[in-house]
Order: structure tokens, then sequence, then C-alpha cells
């Protein structure tokens, strides 16, 4: 019996559309958001736990107000999907650097500790999460300058959850994907590169990265991977 993700990679090789049942953590924030249109836009049915559903009017994406690190809310939601998509982050109340935190610090550690147990307990086994190119082994590829920013910076407190996250998902039993875009920003793009190694680019927008997540669902690629990503 073809396990799910194998399932969408071999209709994927025929170029034949299955329409999935994806859950979305994050479809709140800029780059969640654009995941669940495109999702959606796809004939895929979408659904988004959010924590106000007074910030979210998206059409053809059903809404459950809630915490993404609430483990009894997952497990019920997860009934049916078919895959996951993690888009969160330790938001500051702007894009300044030094900015101050306002999420918790560690709330995408906690919440995809919760979706693994809960994922596993309901036999999903998909799940890509949204990362950032520097995190755990990829430090070392950024530049000194951007660097010395995040560690001197609340861009960090990001980072160190990123990290966190990161680290729970190999001893997992899902088929699971780390995508760790390079800069991000909001151009009206779709174009991404896997280098394969080192980033050779300075950015890439947030449509390229709901790009590639949607991309990498409807094929099955790059299952148990760390992936960099650049425009």
């Amino acid at each position: 019996m073809l396990k799910a993700n194998s399932f969408f990679r071999y209709f994927a090789h025929f170029n034949i559309h299955i329409s999935m049942n994806i859950l979305i953590l994050g479809a709140t924030g800029r780059t969640g958001k654009l995941v669940a249109q495109m999702a959606a836009g796809s004939n895929h049915h979408v659904t988004a736990i959010v924590r106000n559903k007074s910030r979210f009017t998206m059409k053809n994406v059903t809404c459950i107000e809630g915490s993404p690190t609430d483990a009894n809310l997952l497990g019920k939601v997860l009934k049916g999907m078919d895959a996951v998509v993690v888009s969160l982050n330790v938001n500051r109340t702007s894009d300044n650097p030094f900015a101050k935190v306002v999420s918790p610090l560690t709330l995408i550690s906690d919440s995809v500790r919760a979706l693994i147990t809960a994922m596993e307990q309901n036999g999903v086994r998909r799940i890509i999460t949204v990362s950032a190119s520097g995190v755990g082994d990829s430090w070392m590829d950024m530049p000194l300058i951007a660097r010395l920013l995040i560690r001197n910076s609340n861009i960090m407190r990001a980072y160190e959850d990123h990290d966190r996250q990161e680290k729970l998902l190999p001893g997992s039993t899902l088929d699971w994907t780390v995508v760790r875009p390079v800069m991000l920003n909001n151009k009206d793009n779709e174009t991404y590169r896997v280098p394969g190694g080192k980033p050779n680019g300075g950015g890439i927008s947030r449509k390229a990265v709901a790009k590639f997540i949607l991309d990498a669902l409807e094929s099955g690629k790059y299952t148990r991977e760390f992936v960099t990503i650049n425009g």
C-alpha cells in the first residue's frame, strides 16, 4: 500500500493533480497567507488554525480558532489531513531587527513538538516547515555581517527557536521537509532555486517560498531534507 507522500508523488509523475487536505499553522503571517492562497487556488482543501479568527478573512479556507501548541485541538483537526505546513515565527513589533519580541520564545518548537505527536497518532506523515538560511548547520553559509546582525539583535530569538524545531523533526517518523529561505522580500515573483549547497543569491520573495512549498507537497520531493532556497 502506498504511503500518502508516495501516493501523491506517483500521480505527480504523470502530471495528474490530486487534491490534498492541507493544514496550515501560521496562515495569518506574510508567508503562510500566501501558502494558503496558493494551495486553495490549486483546488486543495485548506484548513488554518489561527489565534484570532477576526484577522483571517480568506475565501475557500476553513478557519479554526485556537493555539498551534494545543495538542488536543491538533489531534482533532488532523483527522483526514494529508499534509501540514508550518509557517510560524517568533514575531517582533516591526521588521526592525531590534524591535520588541511579542511572540512566545518557543512558539515554533512547541507547536512542532505537539504536531509530531499528533501527526504520528493520526497517521499523517507529510510536514513542511519554514525555517531560515543560517539556522543549524547553515550558520556559516551567511556573510559575516549578517551573522553579526542576527547574533546581536532580536532576530536571534527566531533563529534559536528555528534551531529547536529543526532538531525535533529528524527523530520523528514523519516525511518532513525543512525549507530554509534566504532573506525574504515581498516582490511579486514566484521564481526560486535550490542551489544544493551554499546559497548564491541575496534574497527570495515570500511568494516564491510559498510556490516551493506547494511544489514540494504536490511532487513529494525533498522528504527528510533541509533545503536552502534562493531567488
